[in-house]
C-alpha cells in the first residue's frame, strides 16, 4: 500500500537523509534499537502505585482520586487499540510515535505543576484536568507501545524473537528500570521523605522528548522500507501487465479454483457468543489484577501496619521481574505444548486458578492474628506478577488460534475493552471500601476484606464461564 499523504509529510526528510548517512543493514539496526529503548521507556504508566503515597500525603487525595487516575489511565490504555491499529495500518507506525510525544509531554508537565502547587490540586477543574492528563497518558503509553512494536514486526517478520519476544519484555521490565530510576535521591523531597512527583513528572516529559526524536527515526525508516516496497512493487505490476499483453490469448476465461475465498469479515466476531462469554472471562479474571497494581502500596501499608517507603518501589520491581519471566515462560509453555498437541487450556485453566488462590492469600493475610511482615508481601507480589504475565500472554494465545491471524487485531482490541471495564470496577470496588472501613479509628487490617471476597467469587465465575467456552469451542471442532 502506498504512502498516505500523512506518512509521506512526517517521514519526508528522514527518509531523504537515512540512505545517505547509514547503510540499509544500519538503519535496521538502528531503527530496531531505538524501537526497544521506545518500548522500554513505554511502559512508565505501571509505576503509578508509588505515586500513591505522595498523592495522600501531598495533595490529599483520597483512594478515590487515585483509583479514579487509575481507571481513566486503563481507559486510555485498553479502549483505543483498535483505534489504534487503524490509524498505523493506514498512516504508518510513525503517526502514533507522534501522537504519544503530543500526549506524554504536555500532560506530565501539568501533572508535575500541580504536585508543584497543591493549594490548586483540590479544585474540581484541576483535578478533572488531571483526569484528562492522564487519559492522554494511557492513549500514548499504547500508541508508544505499538508503534515499537510494529516498528520490529516490520524489520524482522521472520523473526520472532526479535519481533515479538524482545518488545513485549522491553515493555514488561520498564516497570523495573523506571522503579530503579525514582531511587535517585534527586527525586526524593528531603524535607518530607516523600517523592516529589513535580520532578519525576518533569523528568518524564524530557525522557519523552528524547525517545519522541528516536522512534521519528526509528519509524521513518519502516515508512522507507514501505515507500521501496511500494516502488518495487509497482514497477513489477507494470511488467507483469505488459507481459499479459504480450500474451493476452493465452489467459485463462474463469478465475483459478485454487483461489482463497476465505471470509475474513470482522463482524463474525462480533456475531458470536463466545465471544462475549470469553469477554466476561477476562473481565472477572483481569480486574481484581490491574486492581491490585494500582493498590499495591496502600494494601502493603494496611497489611504490615507501618509505612516503609522504600517497600512500594520493590514490591513493585519484583513484581515486575516476575511478570516479565512469567510472560516469556508462557511463551514457552505454549510453544512446548503445541509441538506435543496438548491442549493449551490448562495453562489458562492453571492461570485463573492461582488468581483465586492469590485472593484467598490476600484474605489470610489481613487475619488480625497473623503478624504478616515484608516477605509475605514481596511473595504475594511474586504471585501475582506470575499470574498477570501468564494471563496476559494466554488470553492472546487463544485468541490468536481461535479467530486467525486476519481477524487477531480486531479480535483482540476489542476484548481489551472488557479488560477496561474489569479494572474500573475493580479499583472502584477497592477505593470505596478503603476510603469508607479502612480510615476509621480503630479500623483492622480485616476492613478490606469485602473487596477480596468479591474478587475470590469473580474468579471462581471466570473458570466457570472459560470453561463453558471451552467446550463451545471443543463442540465447533476449535482445537486449542
Amino acid at each position: 500500500m502506498p504512502l498516505s499523504r500523512l506518512e509521506h509529510c512526517l517521514s519526508y526528510h528522514l527518509r531523504l537523509l537515512l540512505p545517505q548517512v547509514l547503510s540499509p543493514r544500519s538503519s535496521h539496526r538502528v531503527a530496531y534499537t531505538f524501537s526497544l529503548l521506545s518500548a522500554i521507556t513505554s511502559g512508565f504508566i505501571t509505576l503509578i502505585s508509588l505515586y500513591t503515597h505522595p498523592w495522600q500525603e501531598h495533595l490529599n487525595y483520597s483512594s478515590w482520586q487515585i483509583n479514579m487516575i487509575s481507571s481513566v489511565t486503563n481507559l486510555g490504555m485498553y479502549l483505543t487499540p483498535p483505534i489504534l491499529g487503524v490509524i498505523a495500518d493506514n498512516h504508518g507506525p510513525i503517526t502514533l510515535s507522534i501522537i504519544s510525544v503530543l500526549g506524554f509531554i504536555p500532560s506530565y508537565l501539568y501533572v508535575g505543576h500541580v504536585f508543584k502547587h497543591p493549594d490548586i490540586a483540590n479544585s474540581e477543574s484541576s483535578f478533572n484536568l488531571t483526569l484528562l492528563c492522564f487519559t492522554l497518558i494511557g492513549i500514548s503509553t499504547s500508541a508508544l507501545y505499538f508503534s515499537a512494536l510494529i516498528t520490529c514486526t516490520k524489520l524482522y517478520p521472520s523473526r520472532k524473537l526479535l519481533s515479538i519476544s524482545l518488545p513485549t519484555t522491553c515493555y514488561g521490565i520498564s516497570s523495573v528500570f523506571g522503579s530503579q530510576l525514582l531511587r535517585i535521591p534527586w527525586f526524593w523531597s528531603k524535607s518530607h521523605g516523600l517523592l516529589d512527583l513535580g520532578r519525576v513528572f518533569e523528568s518524564f516529559a524530557l525522557i519523552y522528548i528524547v525517545i519522541g526524536l528516536l522512534a521519528w527515526i526509528a519509524t521513518s525508516v519502516v515508512s522507507m522500507l514501505n515507500d521501496n516496497e511500494e516502488k518495487e512493487s509497482s514497477k513489477l505490476s507494470q511488467e507483469h501487465i505488459r507481459e499479459q499483453e504480450h500474451d493476452h490469448e493465452q489467459q485463462p476465461l474463469l478465475p483459478r479454483s485454487d483461489e482463497s475465498t476465505e471470509n475474513h469479515n470482522p463482524m463474525l466476531i462480533f456475531k458470536d457468543p463466545m465471544t462475549y462469554l470469553f469477554g466476561i472471562s477476562m473481565l472477572l479474571s483481569l480486574g481484581p489484577l490491574e486492581m491490585f497494581v494500582t493498590n499495591m502500596s496502600s494494601l502493603s501499608n494496611l497489611i504490615i501496619k507501618r509505612n516503609i517507603v522504600s517497600l512500594s518501589s520493590e514490591l513493585l520491581s519484583i513484581y515486575a521481574i516476575s511478570s516479565t519471566l512469567s510472560r516469556l515462560s508462557t511463551g514457552l509453555l505454549v510453544d512446548f505444548l503445541t509441538a506435543r498437541k496438548i491442549s493449551l487450556k490448562w495453562i489458562l485453566m492453571t492461570l485463573l486458578s492461582l488468581g483465586f488462590i492469590a485472593q484467598l492469600l490476600i484474605l489470610n493475610l489481613t487475619n488480625p492474628s497473623r503478624l504478616a511482615d515484608t516477605k509475605d508481601i514481596l511473595w504475594t507480589g511474586i504471585l501475582f506478577g506470575i499470574i498477570y504475565g501468564g494471563l496476559f500472554t494466554i488470553y492472546p494465545t487463544i485468541i490468536l488460534i481461535v479467530y486467525g491471524e486476519a481477524l487477531f487485531g480486531t479480535a483482540y482490541g476489542s476484548l481489551l475493552i472488557p479488560t477496561a471495564v474489569g479494572s474500573i470496577l475493580s479499583c472502584m470496588s477497592y477505593a470505596k471500601t478503603y476510603d469508607s472501613r479502612c480510615h476509621q479509628e480503630g479500623a483492622t487490617t480485616t476492613c478490606i476484606n469485602p473487596v477480596y471476597y468479591l474478587t475470590s467469587t469473580q474468579l471462581v465465575l471466570s473458570m466457570g464461564v472459560t470453561l463453558i467456552v471451552f467446550f463451545a469451542w471443543k463442540r465447533r471442532r476449535i482445537s486449542l
